[in-house]
């Protein structure tokens, strides 16, 4: 069965030694990060906040060189860093165990050789969501290397029950969107102004208790 895996999301380059404003929202509505690291060769880095079934990404840019080098371009990930200036699409939609979708092969510095992540060809339009195969390929409540779930911080959130996304009015249609959401993995919501994601949160008897606004990372209480 296709899953979500993870979602990220592009954000401010913070200053050396500082964290991005985004990550300081999400630790004031009480969320613990769980970990972070480098892209090293892809010009990233990122903090990850993870739930029983998946987890949230904030990405940012490290090294200009890198992530605009002939090894990374395609991905558009410099495009997409900047989606304040160029409109288009901050974020990432990781599935996992693999896409059935139309892909190419993205070959990373960071990833052992000979290995690589497939990409739907959809994604090379820099205004789409990034979609890829989850090189991980499990749940984080079930990873042999476990990491600090969100059940476990003050918010005590368990999953990620839905995620609905805004397509703007000028982005071409996705089929590869449209097939994630006839199989139940997110909510479309057509002809909008920007960008925007919406994540509900759970706790483990299934009962909505926050959502996590996307590009902003503003937390609400669920009525």
């Amino acid at each position: 069965m296709l899953e979500i895996d993870h979602l990220f999301i592009f954000v401010a380059t913070p200053k050396k030694g500082e964290t991005p404003n985004e990550a300081l929202l999400l630790q004031d509505a009480g969320f613990r990060e769980s970990y972070r690291r480098d892209h090293p060769g892809q010009g990233t880095t990122n903090i990850c906040y993870c739930f029983d079934n998946a987890y949230l990404e904030l990405l940012w840019v490290n090294d200009t060189a890198h992530i605009k080098s002939p090894l990374i371009k395609d991905t558009k990930l410099s495009e997409r860093s900047q989606w304040r200036e160029t409109g288009t699409s901050p974020f990432g939609i990781a599935l996992r165990p693999e896409i059935p979708f139309e892909t190419w092969d993205y070959r990373p510095p960071y990833l052992p050789s000979g290995m690589s992540i497939p990409v739907a060809k959809t994604s090379l339009d820099p205004r789409q969501p990034f979609i890829f195969t989850s090189p991980g390929g499990q749940r984080p409540d079930r990873w042999n290397d476990p990491k600090p779930l969100q059940k476990e911080a003050p918010i005590g959130c368990h999953t990620i029950s839905s995620i609905s996304v805004n397509v703007p009015e000028n982005c071409p249609s996705n089929p590869d969107l449209t097939t994630l959401k006839e199989q139940g993995l997110v909510e479309l919501n057509l002809g909008r102004s920007t960008h925007k994601m919406t994540l509900s949160l759970a706790d483990e008897n299934g009962r909505a208790t926050h959502y996590i606004n996307l590009p902003s990372c503003r937390v609400t209480k669920a009525l």
